[in-house]
C-alpha cells in the first residue's frame, strides 16, 4: 500500500467493486468500532478538521490577511484534487493503451450510455475526473481568487490598503512557488517551460545557498522548477518516478500513445490526419525573447537574454522533434473523432484540452483572473519573491501557448 492512502486507488472495475476499504496493520484507516463495539467515526474525525482548521498561520494581526491565507490554501486544495484527477485520467489511458488490439479499439470507441456495461465501468473514474478538472479550472478556482477582489455589486472583498499593511511580512515567499501548479503544468505538456531560466532568483538565493548546482543566467535568473525557487516543493513539482503523483506527468504521453494505436486499428475508410502538429517556429521564439528582454527592462543584461534564447531554442527543438513523431497520434485522433465522436475517450481528451485552456489561455482563464487580482492590489506590479506582473504576462502570453496539452488531438476534437 502507498505510504499516503490518498494514492491507494483502484482503477480496475473489479477492484473497486471488491472489498475496497483501506487498512493499516489490520485496522481500518477510517472508522471501525470503539471498545464497546460501537461505530467509531464522526464528521470532524473523518475530515481531520483539527488539522485542516489549525493550518492557518497568519503573519500579522491585520484582519484581511485571514482571507489571503484561506484563498491560497483553497487553491492548493483544489490543485491537490486536480493532480489526483490527472493521475486517474493518465492511469486509465495507460490501461487502455496496454490492452490487446480488439479490446483497445473497443475501449477507445466505446460509449457509456449503458451505465452497467464493462466499458462504462472502465471509463467512469476518468470521465468524472476529467469533468472535475475542467470544472475546477472554469468554475472553482476563479471565484475563489475573486474573494480577494470585488463582487458583481462592486463590493470590495479585500482591501488594497489593508494588504499593504502585511504584504512586506511575506517576503520572499511568492505565488511562483506553487509546486502543485507546476506539477499540473508538467502533466499538461508544459514541462519544458519549467526549465527555462526566466525567473529572477536573487531574492531566494541568499536563503537557499544558491541554485543547488542548477544553471543560472548572469543576472541570477533561474528556472521555475529550480530548488532555489521552489525550495522544499521542488520534489512535488518534479516527483521522483517512485512517487504515485508521477503518473499525472505521463498523461500527455499516454494519450498520444493510445491515439497512435488507434491509427493502426482504424478502418481504412478513416480520413487522413493531415500530418503532424504545427512546430514551434523561429518567429515564436523571437517574440518570446523580445518579450523577455522587455520584461527585464532598460537594464537588461545581454547574457541573461542570450541564455534565455538558448534555453527556449533547445526546448523548442526537442518539442518539435516530439511533434514530428506525432503523425500516427494525429491520424488516430482523426479516426476517433470521425468514427466515434461521442466515445468516452473523445470526451475525456476534450475535457483535458478544455482544462488546459481554462487554466492557461492568454485571455479569460484562471491565470487571467489571478493577474487581474494582482494588478488590483499591487500598484507597481512587483512580486514579494522578485517576479511580479511582468513575469506573469510573459509566461501567460508568450510562453505557455507554445506548449499546449494534447497537441496531437487539438484542432481535431471539435
Amino acid at each position: 500500500m502507498p505510504t499516503d492512502p490518498w494514492w491507494d486507488i483502484a482503477l480496475d472495475p473489479d477492484d473497486r467493486a471488491a472489498d475496497n476499504r483501506l487498512h493499516a496493520d489490520g485496522a481500518p484507516l477510517v472508522g471501525g468500532v470503539d471498545a464497546d463495539g460501537r461505530p467509531d467515526l464522526d464528521y470532524a474525525g473523518y475530515l481531520r478538521l483539527d488539522l485542516l482548521l489549525g493550518a492557518q498561520r497568519p503573519a500579522s494581526s491585520v484582519p484581511d490577511e485571514r482571507v489571503f491565507v484561506v484563498v491560497h490554501q483553497l487553491c492548493e486544495l483544489v490543485f491537490k484534487q486536480m493532480v489526483f484527477d490527472l493521475a486517474v485520467v493518465a492511469g486509465t489511458l495507460e490501461r487502455a493503451a496496454a490492452a490487446d488490439d480488439a479490446q483497445a479499439l473497443a475501449l477507445a470507441e466505446g460509449r457509456v450510455d449503458d451505465p452497467d456495461s464493462p466499458t462504462a465501468a472502465f471509463w467512469r473514474p476518468a470521465i468524472t475526473a476529467s469533468n472535475r478538472l475542467r470544472h475546477a479550472a472554469l468554475r472553482i478556482l476563479p471565484p475563489v481568487m475573486e474573494l480577494m477582489s470585488a463582487n458583481d455589486e462592486d463590493d470590495v472583498l479585500f482591501s488594497r490598503v489593508e494588504f499593504g499593511l502585511f504584504r512586506a511580512h511575506l517576503t520572499p515567499s511568492s505565488g511562483f512557488q506553487t509546486a502543485q501548479l507546476r506539477l499540473i503544468q508538467r502533466a499538461l505538456a508544459k514541462g519544458p517551460l519549467l526549465d527555462l531560466r526566466v525567473f529572477p532568483g536573487a531574492a531566494y538565493q541568499s536563503g537557499a545557498g544558491g541554485s543547488g548546482g542548477a544553471a543560472q543566467s548572469p543576472c541570477g535568473h533561474v528556472a521555475l522548477a529550480d530548488p532555489t525557487v521552489l525550495r522544499g516543493g521542488a520534489e512535488t513539482a518534479t516527483p521522483p518516478s517512485s512517487h504515485p503523483a508521477t503518473l499525472a506527468t505521463r498523461l500527455d504521453g499516454a494519450a498520444h500513445a493510445l491515439l497512435a494505436r488507434l491509427a493502426d486499428l482504424a478502418p481504412e475508410s478513416a480520413p487522413p490526419a493531415g500530418g503532424p502538429p504545427r512546430p514551434i517556429d523561429a518567429a515564436d521564439v523571437d517574440r518570446a525573447v523580445d518579450r523577455f528582454r522587455a520584461t527585464l527592462g532598460p537594464d537588461a543584461e545581454g547574457g541573461a537574454v542570450a541564455d534565455f534564447r538558448d534555453d527556449l531554442e533547445r526546448a523548442a527543438a526537442a518539442e518539435n522533434e516530439r511533434r514530428a513523431g506525432l503523425g500516427p497520434a494525429r491520424a488516430g485522433a482523426r479516426a476517433l473523432v470521425e468514427t466515434a465522436p461521442r466515445s468516452a475517450l473523445a470526451h475525456v481528451l476534450a475535457r483535458v484540452v478544455a482544462l488546459d485552456d481554462a487554466l492557461h489561455a492568454p485571455a479569460d482563464s484562471f491565470l487571467t483572473v489571478h493577474r487581474r487580482t494582482v494588478r488590483r492590489h499591487v500598484e507597481d506590479g512587483s512580486g514579494t519573491g522578485g517576479g511580479g506582473m511582468p513575469y506573469l504576462v510573459t509566461s501567460q502570453r508568450y510562453l505557455l501557448p507554445l506548449f499546449p496539452a494534447l497537441v496531437g488531438f487539438r484542432g481535431i476534437e471539435g
